[in-house]
């Protein structure tokens, strides 16, 4: 499957319905638990029945855990993001990536109809086929180029340049050879 088929996959191929949810007054350590047993890095915020936030790893890890603080002490709602960023479940994937890049977050809420029915994160498309397609801004390599036209990865501008020259536009030509005109 090429890039443009893989960009224009419903997020539903890469959602997760079954997410972990946590009260916005649980304490962190509750929290941790919860997502834990879940086998999963983020939870929903929940409050009412209706999802106001999400709490990530990295939320505890750098809210929590490198300040010091009591993780039994502190609750969710303290350190969680709010609201909950989401896409609708008639998106594509490209949609997905280019909220998540803009936002600069790594997991969406996916909703139908305003209802949360599922998450969407960065690893689930990083995971599937997306891998070998499509360069998220947080996993391409700042030391690597990439050609314009047909996406391969080089290493220099030189060799960038003898790329387009002989791949896309024929060879001798970006390198003076002018007869080719």
């Amino acid at each position: 499957m090429g890039i443009r088929e893989s960009l224009n996959q419903p997020v539903t191929d890469f959602m997760s319905a079954e997410f972990a949810k946590v009260e916005f007054d649980e304490s962190v350590s509750g929290a941790a638990k919860i997502m834990m047993k879940a086998r999963t890095t983020e939870a929903v915020v929940i409050r009412y029945d209706g999802p106001i936030g999400i709490i990530t790893e990295r939320d505890i890890l750098y809210k929590v855990v490198a300040d010091g603080l009591d993780p039994s002490r502190i609750e969710v709602r303290e350190i969680m993001s709010a609201p909950v960023a989401t896409v609708d479940i008639n998106s594509k994937v490209a949609d997905a990536i280019a909220k998540m890049s803009r936002l600069g977050v790594r997991r969406l809420g996916v909703t139908r109809r305003g209802k949360l029915v599922g998450l969407i994160t960065q690893k689930a498309m990083v995971s599937g086929e997306l891998i070998q397609n499509v360069a998220l801004p947080e996993l391409a390599s700042p030391h690597i180029l990439v050609c314009p036209y047909c996406g391969a990865s080089i290493e220099d501008p030189k060799g960038l340049s003898r790329h387009i020259d002989r791949a896309h536009v024929g060879g001798g030509l970006l390198e003076g050879d002018v007869s080719k005109w």
